[in-house]
């Protein structure tokens, strides 16, 4: 099976048909502007200082930042020239800075109108009883927006054609993707957090469960629970109590013999209110059968077989067809909530669609490279395992990503919307809080990072003469805390924003 954008009627529409694999044609060079690019292999030229410039530098210099291992490179736009760098040719881990290369490549290749589908097929039409003899299947083409609000609509399609009753199984297709579940150097599934989520062809919320815990009204009872999008996938234990302690609950979630358990944990305070957790799930494409089946059911159709992993057969009749957000939707979640499991999904998707099914993280990756190549810029600096950056062997110069950045602007096609994808400082997304003063608020569009050693900031900001920088900053092995590294990062943006044009002009060394 093949998903790959129509060329007619819908522009972009991911089908999922069987056939030859698609052909590679890398027209990209043309179409992103490479010609603008600098030769490979030019050194940088030693420039005098600016008054911008010289303000970075001494901002660098804070306690929270490791000297050596911060890279930063700072880029002014439309014509990409370079203000102010700092160790920017060193590959350093980018952390989620690096959704900004697989967001540019994903829009620029797949293009921002493309769209996903999943596909439900039956052995045989729906007799006038509404009875379906034989099973049903799922096939996912790694859509990666599945929450409970598409398998109801799936299950309402259903309805809508008469469904009333499944004979066989319930089987999900999920072989548009292979089965490695998580990219190398990811934390391993014991990690149970909601970013360390396994990606599958066919997946339910993200793959991720939501646990609502709430306090009951009598003290030393079993606070009440609450899974979403759906409950029936779990085998649920909980120890924890209701009373008069400062609430301190825990949620586990394990996998063993075939079966998600989730373990609740600790107490929660009387009156108080109710806590969420969030877990990964594993085995997503059952996830996602179970989450039909039960919505199916609240629909009036009865799936009367197993829920099973299997192929769609040849000949088998097509129900329904349910289309995903766009693209740029897609990216624009997946960029705001910094969203690890879209970014493993397109990758994959790029593998999928371009070097042929199952879709594989090496191919995905090996795309990337190619659209680095077709802008004109060496890919061979950077060591990508992944597409989100969770990966503690992902390596990225910060002078890479901001050559991306300042290309995607210049880039019609792509560029409003990758913009459009970052968070606003002090609006929304991860970056809500940060940004909030007078001068830097919603002036800042960047995307965030964070793994263990490594923080991170990419984006554009408008200074007060409203010129646009593209913008890194790779904060490795640092020396401060959390807060105090986003302190001293958030003050080198702050520098930029409150810069002028003259800011940016030769001064004297």
């Amino acid at each position: 099976m093949l998903c790959s954008p129509k060329r007619s009627g819908n522009p972009g529409r991911a089908t999922v048909r069987k056939g030859a694999l698609p052909v590679v044609a890398l027209f990209l060079a043309a179409a992103c502007g490479a010609a603008a690019a600098p030769a490979r292999g030019t050194a940088p030229q030693p420039r005098p200082i600016t008054p911008l410039a010289a303000g970075l530098q001494t901002l660098l210099r804070s306690d929270a930042l490791h000297p050596e291992d911060t890279g930063m490179a700072v880029l002014l736009l439309p014509e990409g020239r370079a203000i102010f760098e700092k160790s920017a040719d060193r590959p350093l881990r980018p952390a989620s800075t690096l959704k900004v290369l697989t967001s540019a490549a994903a829009l620029a290749l797949l293009k921002p109108e493309f769209v996903y589908e999943t596909r439900l097929y039956a052995d045989a039409p729906i007799d006038a009883s509404g009875s379906l003899a034989g099973n049903l299947y799922v096939q996912g083409s790694g859509a990666p927006d599945l929450v409970g609000e598409a398998w109801w609509l799936m299950a309402r399609r259903l309805a809508a054609l008469g469904l009333k009753r499944v004979e066989g199984d319930l089987v999900a297709d999920e072989s548009y993707f292979d089965a490695v579940r998580r990219p190398p150097g990811w934390p391993p599934p014991v990690a149970d957090s909601w970013y360390n989520a396994p990606v599958g062809a066919l997946s339910c919320n993200f793959n991720v469960v939501t646990v609502r815990v709430e306090p009951s009204p009598l003290a030393g009872a079993r606070p009440d629970l609450t899974l979403e999008p759906i409950a029936s996938y779990f085998q649920v234990l909980n120890r924890a109590t209701t009373g008069s302690q400062p609430t301190s609950i825990d949620v586990a979630r394990g996998y063993s013999d075939g079966r998600n358990t989730l373990v609740v944990s600790g107490a929660i305070r009387k009156g108080g209110g109710a806590m969420t957790v969030h877990r990964s799930v594993e085995e997503p494409a059952l996830y996602a059968l179970h989450a039909l089946r039960e919505i199916a059911r609240s629909e009036g159709i009865e799936i009367q077989g197993a829920l099973r992993i299997g192929a769609v057969p040849d000949g088998a009749h097509e129900l329904h067809r349910h289309e995903s957000k766009p693209l740029a939707s897609l990216v624009r979640d997946m960029n705001k909530n910094s969203n690890n499991f879209m970014a493993e999904a397109l990758v994959k998707t790029l593998g999928a669609q371009f070097l042929g099914t199952p879709g594989t993280t090496s191919n995905g990756l090996e795309m990337i490279r190619n659209y680095l190549s077709s802008l004109g810029l060496d890919p061979d600096p950077a060591v990508l395992a992944d597409g989100s950056g969770l990966s503690d062997q992902d390596r990225v110069p910060a002078r890479l990503l901001a050559e991306v950045l300042a290309r995607a602007h210049r880039d019609f096609e792509i560029g409003p919307e990758l913009a459009a994808s970052l968070p606003v400082g002090g609006a929304d997304g991860t970056l809500e809080e940060r940004f909030g003063g007078e001068a830097s608020k919603r002036r800042v569009r960047a995307k965030t990072g964070r793994i263990a050693g490594a923080l991170s900031l990419a984006g554009y900001v408008a200074n007060r003469d409203d010129q646009i920088l593209a913008f890194v900053i790779l904060a490795n092995r640092p020396r401060g805390s959390i807060d105090a590294v986003h302190r001293a990062m958030d003050r080198l943006v702050d520098e930029m924003a409150a810069s002028r044009a003259a800011d940016m002009e030769n001064g004297s060394d």
